[in-house]
């Protein structure tokens, strides 16, 4: 006959068992629906590992493909020349930050059309090319392309394109000079111009009744007109000098300048005696030699016409070549001399018998 505590011990070992063979039988058929769901999924796995290997050889390829802007421009030495121009560029933006900012260089930007001063943290514009100067080159501009244009035909007769060309030619110089008798200029410039004009119109008018380019009368109508054009370009230097000159006095007036730089713009190559330069020469009393090596506190930016941060990024680029020629070179110019400049000149010297000399 069973006790109560043996038969509670029976009951427990059955419920246990019970549990053990359930949990058993659920793990086998979990394990079976997981094999199945796997199964079913494994295309997609394998899709997606193809999918995750391809991406990752499209990124290896494309590291390898990276379009470098300078020579080489593959493998690891392109990373190394990319790594110095983004060094270098980083290096001219922090100096460019520092411009007219307290502390920093005082800077004067000269365009084709304004004086921009950069000073004390703030920014100026002034006009410094006077109107009398636009004025006299809209004059004096005319006889150089009239004889360019006439030069090609000469010992020809006057084409119908041409006899259109010389007589609206006639009529806008004509008008020109009446209208002079409305311009408050001295009577020295006056009659300068009046004279040119006269010149042109009477030798137009004589090609148009002889229907002919004669050289020797196209270049006699040069030499008439030639000391007119001189007179007007000499008023028209004064007259931007003055203009400089007094607008300088008044900026140095108002306060200290530091570290002053000059930038002037042009839109072509820099001209040999430019007005601005010969001004600031005497400013800073440096009188300039060749190209970009004679430059210390004057630079002309060539073919920039009125692109402001292009004249400030090259004055940076200035400042910081000079800082590593004094450094590596002990010259502070020698950096904007060609860096191949002496060995070229021996090897120049040394074959000068064997390089092929064109008339």
């Amino acid at each position: 006959m069973l006790t109560n505590q043996s038969y509670r011990s029976k009951i427990y070992n059955f419920l246990a068992t019970f549990c053990l063979v359930s949990f058993a039988v659920i793990a086998i058929f979990v394990g079976s629906a997981s094999w199945a769901i796997a199964q079913e999924l494994s295309p997609v796995s394998s899709i997606a590992t193809e999918i995750n290997q391809k991406v990752s050889k499209d990124r290896s390829r494309a590291v390898k493909e990276k379009q470098f802007l300078f020579e080489p421009k593959s493998g690891t030495l392109a990373e190394v020349n990319q790594k110095f121009h983004e060094d270098y560029d980083r290096l001219i933006a922090e100096i460019t930050s520092t411009f007219g900012k307290s502390g920093g260089p005082t800077v004067l930007v000269f365009t084709m059309k304004k004086l921009i001063l950069y000073h004390n943290g703030n920014r100026e514009e002034q006009q410094f090319i006077p109107l009398l100067y636009h004025q006299l080159k809209a004059i004096e501009h005319h006889p150089l392309t009239l004889y360019g244009t006439l030069q090609s035909f000469e010992g020809q007769k006057l084409t119908a394109s041409l006899k259109d060309f010389l007589v609206e030619r006639s009529n806008l110089l004509q008008e020109t000079l009446t209208s002079l008798n409305e311009e408050n200029w001295s009577q020295n410039i006056v009659g300068n111009q009046k004279a040119l004009l006269t010149d042109s119109i009477e030798y137009i008018n004589q090609v148009l009744v002889e229907k002919y380019i004669n050289s020797e009368k196209l270049n006699n109508y040069v030499r008439l007109v030639s000391p007119k054009i001189i007179g007007g370009v000499n008023e028209a230097a004064v007259a931007e000098l003055e203009l400089i000159n007094d607008k300088i006095k008044t900026l140095l007036s108002k306060d200290k300048w530091q570290s002053p730089y000059v930038v002037i713009c042009s839109a072509h190559q820099a001209r040999h005696g430019e007005v601005v330069t010969q001004y600031f020469e005497h400013v800073f009393n440096e009188f300039q030699g060749e190209a970009a090596e004679r430059e210390d506190r004057i630079v002309y930016a060539e073919s920039i016409f009125d692109d402001e941060q292009k004249a400030l990024r090259l004055l940076a680029t200035h400042i910081l070549d000079q800082k590593l020629g004094s450094a590596f070179f002990r010259d502070s110019r020698r950096a904007q001399s060609d860096v191949m400049i002496d060995p070229a000149s021996f090897w120049l010297w040394e074959h000068t018998m064997d390089i092929p000399k064109l008339p």
